[in-house]
């Protein structure tokens, strides 16, 4: 049985994983279907993480497949496994 790990914040409830892809997609604020790490870091602020950095820093080396820097559209879905698996959102 693995260990929970737990999002210790009150300020967002765990979410469902459409929603949360929905937040990341948000957040590309160049509109180039790419997430950079600030980007990323902006999101999981909105989600209210008390770490946002590490947490962008650790989504972004989970899910860029590509090693480009970026999440890409075919890389989202790892994002949100790493999101889910962290305590920001629940399996659908």
């Amino acid at each position: 049985m693995g260990r929970a790990i737990f999002n210790l914040t009150d300020k967002t409830p765990p979410l469902p994983e459409d929603q949360l892809r929905k937040i990341f997609k948000k957040y590309d604020t160049n509109n180039d279907n790419l997430l950079s790490k600030e980007e990323l870091k902006k999101a999981f602020e909105y989600l209210g993480s008390i770490i946002p950095g590490f947490r962008a820093n650790r989504g972004l080396h989970h899910a860029d497949a590509n090693k480009d820097g970026y999440v890409n559209e075919g890389e989202m879905d790892e994002l949100v496994k790493y999101a889910v698996r962290v305590g920001f959102g629940i399996k659908a």
